[in-house]
């Protein structure tokens, strides 16, 4: 029997650093594992900086998934590759906001980018989603030398990649995946979620909050 395409979520916001939102992670992941019977042990999780987190207890066809960003992490547990990122707003950014759109490579994402009402906003779902379309393609064994070899131009609708999103004045969530029907729930006992609407780029719908 062929199960329908599932993401489960769960999220922190409180840790302290980088290694504290990477170890929440993890422990997120375990959490997430548990609640589909899964003995996960944190112990066991691939070091941070190793590429894709792994557990050598977690059967074939479950993938999980993490991003973190100053004090926010977001883990994931899903039974198909999923890309996800997830960015935190700086000052700095917008002071250098130009030349971070200048690296984009698609000649159109950065004209939406400097004429939207909120640039650094924009920047930041865009970002997301080179991100989120990277990490896929390194879960699907593709690889890709950088995140700037992505192309928004292979989400839907001109690709048959689909994505959804998630922007709040704290934080920007995107996520992707192949399948449009993805089921994606928020586990009950996290502390921190995000309101993902399926979306495109550029698509001002996903602004939220």
């Amino acid at each position: 029997m062929v199960m329908p395409p599932r993401l489960s979520l769960a999220g922190e916001s409180s840790c302290q650093d980088g290694q504290c939102a990477s170890q929440r992670g993890r422990e997120l992941l375990s959490q997430l594992a548990a609640d589909q019977g899964l003995d996960c042990p944190v112990s066991a999780w691939s070091a941070r900086g190793n590429g894709p987190v792994s557990h050598p207890a977690l059967p074939a066809g479950h993938y999980p998934i993490m991003s973190h960003r100053r004090g926010l992490v977001v883990a994931g547990l899903a039974n198909g590759p999923v890309g996800l990122d997830l960015e935190v707003p700086l000052p700095r950014h917008r002071q250098r906001l130009t030349a971070l759109v200048e690296m984009l490579p698609d000649t159109d994402i950065r004209s939406t980018i400097l004429e939207a009402p909120d640039p650094q906003a924009a920047f930041y779902r865009a970002w997301t989603l080179y991100e989120s379309l990277f990490k896929l393609a390194w879960l699907e064994g593709q690889q890709p030398s950088q995140v700037l070899a992505m192309r928004l131009t292979s989400l839907a609708p001109l690709g048959e990649i689909h994505c959804w999103s998630s922007q709040t004045p704290e934080a920007t969530l995107s996520l992707c995946s192949r399948h449009p029907e993805l089921e994606i729930g928020w586990a009950k006992w996290t502390a921190t979620s995000f309101e993902l609407q399926a979306t495109s780029y550029p698509a001002p719908s996903n602004e939220i909050g």
